[in-house]
């Protein structure tokens, strides 16, 4: 179990629960309690997942369901960027592991034409200014899927020809250090540092060079309704 990650010199704390009613409520009150960003916080299940708009989010045993709380200086106008740079950042990291998934706008990573999984992005704000930003993720591993989902364990077990293999293309490679990765995704507990670095990753790209610096990656990997 992750117990912290560490991340551009920085550990991040990785608060456990076996079951949460959310990631993100949690989240928010360890935030309110004065936890310092940035941190996670992970579950084995949720009672009360939630998906964008307000829908339920299925978050049976077996998936993965965590938090990323940051600080970010960025202005009340912009938290949508970093549901699509978190977005980005995953479908980059799991392309690094020959799996290809696509977005489809704005929040949602598909698989097979199939939901894989989805980002939730909550804010806090006072008196006009950003205090915090909770990134919720959810990825389906080996848990009970709708029909129109997909999980990845059985799309891996399904298919002997994808390796799931580690290959960096170059601007990963500057960005992150391979050895803080697995080799190849083998349990939930790889797929949890896979995500949490490609939201990292994600995120930070969005800080340092703004988000029309990903959008032609994030676009290029958008789902089109004739795709097959």
């Amino acid at each position: 179990m992750i117990k912290s990650y560490s991340w551009q010199n920085k550990s991040l704390p990785v608060y456990y629960f076996p079951e949460l009613a959310s990631t993100n409520y949690t989240a928010w009150q360890l935030f309110q309690k004065g936890n310092v960003t940035p941190f996670i916080v992970t579950a084995d299940q949720q009672t009360a997942g939630k998906g964008q708009w307000g829908r339920q989010w299925v978050s049976s045993q077996g998936g993965l369901y965590l938090s990323i709380v940051l600080s970010p200086n960025i202005t009340i106008e912009q938290p949508s960027h970093l549901t699509i740079s978190t977005v980005f950042g995953i479908t980059e990291m799991l392309s690094a592991y020959q799996i290809p998934v696509q977005i489809k706008w704005l929040n949602d990573i598909f698989l097979k034409r199939r939901k894989l999984g989805g980002v939730l992005t909550e804010t806090r704000v006072k008196t006009n200014q950003l205090k915090a930003v909770v990134i919720g993720i959810g990825i389906n591993w080996n848990n009970k899927v709708p029909a129109m989902g997909i999980a990845l364990k059985n799309y891996l077990s399904n298919n002997n020809n994808i390796n799931a293999e580690l290959d960096l293309n170059f601007t990963l490679k500057e960005k992150i250090n391979s050895k803080q990765l697995p080799a190849k995704i083998i349990n939930l507990n790889d797929l949890k540092q896979i995500v949490i670095t490609g939201t990292l990753f994600g995120c930070q790209r969005c800080f340092e060079e703004g988000l029309t610096a990903i959008l032609p990656q994030y676009e290029a990997r958008l789902l089109n309704e004739f795709d097959k």
